[in-house]
């Protein structure tokens, strides 16, 4: 982006001194400052000055106007009301956040929309500056849900304020394992958003654990006026995100995968855990070590590179993966 080339590439890591010093000087200034003197002040070349001002002006959408022969101010009207951003984006962290304003759109176009209109806005002014295009951002960026399941949103914002406000909740939560639908009262403590679906980590009363609750299998919510029990956030960590999958819970394993050269391709580069290690062998094979807690989610991952991977330990994983195989050979024999 031009206006921020070669000085103020990301302005919270540098010359955030300068902004803030250029700030207080024009807010406190009755008449047009010299640009000479701003030069003088903070130690700048005129070039980088013209910098300065532009980024203020275009990024921080400061009220910033040049008296020609006389210098820069902020304009009257705006002078000691303006204040800068509470933070400021640079190009990386712009183009992040077209991302997420695409995301919210496809979840769900009401969700917090009077909230995120003006900030919408202000989004669609900048991609303008700086691209030059005019649109929605859904002209420029697409993001295809996969898997995605319904009925999402009916208790979103309920468990959303839930977790915010850190207020218990009174849920009916079908259970797909028993068919069967219950009461449960949850402390919640978290929304985590996990291939195209929201889940609910939460401390359920009723059984005495942490759990993640899919949401569209919570077909109720209430919320009591009971404060939820806090958990730590290291044990947060631990039951949800230390091993594979969305059921995660503690390490009881780690599964050692060996891909096929050809399946590699696939596979190299890929983060299937934060904590797997990753390592080639001398015959292109590829092996990938992966902590997991319940080995279901895992093995339908396994399942989806067929004959490209190889379940070499633990045993018990490799039994369970060759015990579906043999159970879909059966189900072809059986057709045929």
């Amino acid at each position: 982006m031009a206006v921020a080339d070669g000085l103020v590439n990301n302005p919270k890591m540098q010359h955030i001194d300068k902004i803030y010093h250029l700030h207080n000087l024009l807010t406190s200034a009755r008449h047009p400052i010299p640009l000479k003197t701003l030069q003088e002040k903070l130690g700048e070349s005129e070039r980088n000055m013209h910098r300065l001002t532009r980024f203020m002006r275009d990024r921080l959408n400061a009220p910033l106007e040049f008296k020609r022969g006389r210098g820069w101010q902020y304009r009257e009207d705006q002078r000691g009301v303006y204040a800068l951003p509470g933070f400021w984006l640079n190009d990386q962290e712009l183009h992040a956040l077209l991302t997420m304003q695409q995301l919210l759109g496809n979840l769900d176009p009401q969700l917090l929309k009077e909230e995120l209109a003006p900030f919408k806005r202000r989004i669609a002014e900048i991609l303008k500056k700086t691209t030059g295009k005019v649109g929605a951002v859904g002209d420029y960026i697409r993001l295809l849900p996969y898997n995605s399941r319904d009925r999402q949103y009916d208790c979103f914002q309920t468990l959303a304020s839930a977790c915010l406000q850190r207020q218990q909740v009174r849920v009916t939560y079908h259970n797909r394992s028993h068919d069967q639908s219950e009461s449960r009262v949850l402390s919640p403590q978290m929304l985590i958003y996990y291939r195209d679906n929201w889940y609910l980590g939460a401390y359920c009363h009723n059984k005495g654990e942490l759990h993640p609750f899919s949401l569209d299998r919570i077909l109720t919510a209430e919320t009591l006026a009971l404060a939820s029990q806090t958990i730590p956030p290291a044990r947060l960590d631990e039951v949800f995100f230390s091993t594979f999958g969305i059921f995660s819970g503690t390490v009881q394993a780690v599964a050692v995968l060996r891909f096929t050269p050809e399946a590699a391709r696939w596979v190299e580069g890929v983060t299937w855990h934060k904590n797997q290690v990753a390592s080639w062998q001398p015959d292109g094979a590829y092996e990938l070590r992966i902590p997991y807690s319940l080995p279901t989610e895992l093995i339908g991952e396994i399942l989806r590179f067929g004959e490209g991977v190889t379940v070499l330990e633990p045993p018990e994983l490799r039994a369970a993966v060759c015990e579906k195989l043999e159970k879909m050979v059966a189900n072809y024999q059986k057709s045929a």
